[in-house]
């Protein structure tokens, strides 16, 4: 009699507990059909292969799970754990997407963890695909020419599974932010990422850290944005955090300011970025500008499209050549819903680097997501074409 009692109190605390946290189960399973073909130099990058292939892609599919508990007084105890679902590769689970925790209140939020910045949330915000495809706009926002096409080592596989995002389009590990109570549609977010791998070591010193500041506004069928983000690196080791080419001291800097209006039927959008690096041996800026629109061609299907442009680079840069460093990009598509949470999409993909890319001292390019170490060479082109579906739960 007495194990029973003791077996039902405890029972009654566990099921208070849960009654107490709020714990949701999301993700998203995308899935596309991609065509890719690279032309326009036979000098590209050997990590390229063969330049037209196709593919399975899992485009930013994720499992996550978030909860919340209620403190009182308006104050709630927030959680989140997201992971990346390589689906076509059968890749591991792991907190790689944005994964936190904190409190939230009448004061605002604030969270620890790894987690996207408002420089990457606005890009995204302005793009106008569902999921991060190879159609994605990230494709030459904040790259520099290739100075910063990509924050991973050389040699992994994330840009043969997802559109290939700038330094300041990944998601930052070792952060803090802070979004404040929205003030009748005007809010603002502070993230600082803290300097966990500061070295001494001689030879092998090693400091970076970075914040990311945004600010936006959204009433009825306006939304409008600005953000600005700035990394600091001091590196003798040798292997840089960001990609970077101008020596061991170097600072990299986005501004980037747009918005969207909803007309209903429509939607219209842009966005305008500047990205500059300094550093102790060189210097660069660059502007990216875009447009993109979407179009409901029924209750149930929309048509979707953007062209950016991103201009040749400016300042000293090694005293290598800055004229036709630039390149364009565009895509079209269609996405029809099947339901609240399925979609088909298919949609086609084009980006042109200019004609000095390739000798602009970075090596890389601008890439879609082809392959993990950028597509370099003058004039290459890449276009893909992709069909699939995306389901929501």
């Amino acid at each position: 009699m007495q194990k029973k009692l003791i077996a039902l109190a405890i029972a009654g605390l566990s099921s208070a507990a849960f009654a107490q946290t709020n714990v949701t189960i999301y993700g998203v399973a995308d899935g596309t059909f991609d065509y890719i073909n690279v032309s326009g130099n036979s000098n590209v990058a050997p990590a390229v292969g063969n330049p037209n292939n196709t593919r399975v892609t899992s485009n930013g599919s994720h499992l996550g799970f978030k909860g919340t508990e209620n403190l009182g007084n308006g104050m709630k105890a927030i959680f989140q754990f997201e992971s990346e679902v390589n689906f076509d590769s059968g890749a591991a689970l792991g907190l790689n997407r944005d994964s936190f925790v904190g409190l939230n209140g009448s004061f605002g939020q604030v969270t620890l963890g790894t987690q996207t910045g408002p420089t990457k949330a606005l890009g995204g915000r302005l793009d106008v695909n569902s999921g991060d495809t190879i159609m994605s706009n990230s494709a030459v926002l904040g790259k520099l020419g290739g100075a910063y096409a990509s924050t991973l080592p050389v040699g992994t596989t994330k840009g043969a599974q997802f559109a290939s995002g700038s330094t300041f389009d990944t998601r930052f590990k070792n952060t803090i932010q802070y979004v404040t109570p929205s003030f009748s549609g005007l809010q603002a977010t502070a993230m600082y990422v803290a300097n966990e791998n500061k070295s001494e070591a001689v030879g092998a010193k090693i400091n970076t850290s970075a914040y990311d500041l945004g600010v936006n506004y959204e009433n009825g069928p306006v939304f409008v944005g600005a953000t600005y983000a700035r990394i600091s690196e001091k590196n003798d080791a040798g292997t840089a955090i960001i990609v970077t080419n101008f020596g061991t001291d170097t600072t990299a800097k986005e501004f980037r300011i747009g918005g969207v209006y909803d007309f209903g039927m429509a939607t219209v959008r842009a966005l305008y970025a500047r990205t500059k690096g300094d550093g102790s041996v060189s210097d660069a800026k660059q502007n990216v500008w875009g447009i993109g629109g979407t179009y409901n061609v029924s209750p149930n299907g929309k048509l979707v499209g953007q062209y950016y442009k991103a201009a040749d680079l400016s300042g000293s840069n090694f005293g290598r050549p800055t004229d036709n460093t630039g390149a364009k990009f565009y895509t079209i598509g269609y996405e029809h819903s099947l339901s609240k949470r399925t979609m088909l999409k298919a949609g086609y993909a084009y980006l042109k680097n200019d004609s000095a890319v390739a000798t602009n001292g970075f090596g890389r390019g601008y890439d879609f997501g082809y392959n993990s170490v950028g597509v370099a060479g003058d004039n290459v082109k890449l276009s893909g074409f992709q069909f699939g579906m995306r389901h929501a739960f």
